[in-house]
């Protein structure tokens, strides 16, 4: 289980209306709106709708993926979307490119989820198990949630790898899970508990 040491896990450095968080080899920050097209390009390829299922008005067209993976991300002001759901991109620390993000939102019945992706340059080298990591840390740490779960599709071998490998533990939940195009999966479900919650400085301002 990957355990964040101590000093990547500080949030003072929130500021403004960005959070901020380093784990061992990403750069986690609050998306901005320049942002959401690049992190929408990572997770548009067919792989990654295979378990995300957004709406065909969501996914970037093939030919546009690729010159937009290539931009620096982090460029502009912080994204502020309506509700309470927060829109993190996980910059990889070495090149500087968007290598993830993640999403951390309230579902029905007022608990909290997390979920997330990496872009395919990025994907089979372990940094699964970062992000979600980073995720957990994000929630507990800068938002003050005790608890926060996270689904998969129950033959997404590699998320649920990801999941446990973060310190994710299985939990029940529902059996089937309606994707945003419709469709309907398998699924499985994972929580992530902290007996010590704490918030950033912007925590109110998300």
């Amino acid at each position: 289980m990957l355990r964040l040491p101590t000093r990547e896990r500080r949030v003072e450095k929130c500021r403004g209306r960005r959070h901020v968080l380093r784990t061992p080899r990403l750069f986690l920050q609050t998306a901005t709106l320049l942002d959401l097209n690049i992190a929408a390009a990572a997770a548009s390829d067919p792989e990654a709708q295979r378990w995300l299922g957004w709406p065909p008005g969501g996914v970037i067209l093939e030919d546009y993926r690729d010159r937009l993976l290539a931009r620096r991300p982090g460029r502009g002001r912080p994204f502020r979307g309506p509700g309470d759901d927060v829109e993190l991109i996980a910059i990889d620390r070495q090149s500087g490119l968007l290598a993830g993000s993640i999403g951390v939102r309230c579902a029905e019945g007022g608990e909290w989820e997390v979920g997330g992706y990496l872009a395919p340059r990025f994907r089979s080298q372990g940094l699964g198990t970062e992000l979600f990591a980073g995720a957990a840390a994000f929630a507990h740490d800068h938002l003050g949630l005790a608890v926060v779960h996270a689904g998969a599709e129950v033959s997404n071998s590699a998320s649920i790898g990801a999941l446990l490998s973060a310190g994710f533990v299985p939990m029940a939940g529902p059996e089937e899970h309606e994707l945003p195009d419709g469709r309907v999966i398998p699924s499985r479900w994972f929580r992530h508990e902290s007996d010590r919650p704490a918030t950033c400085a912007i925590a109110g301002s998300r």
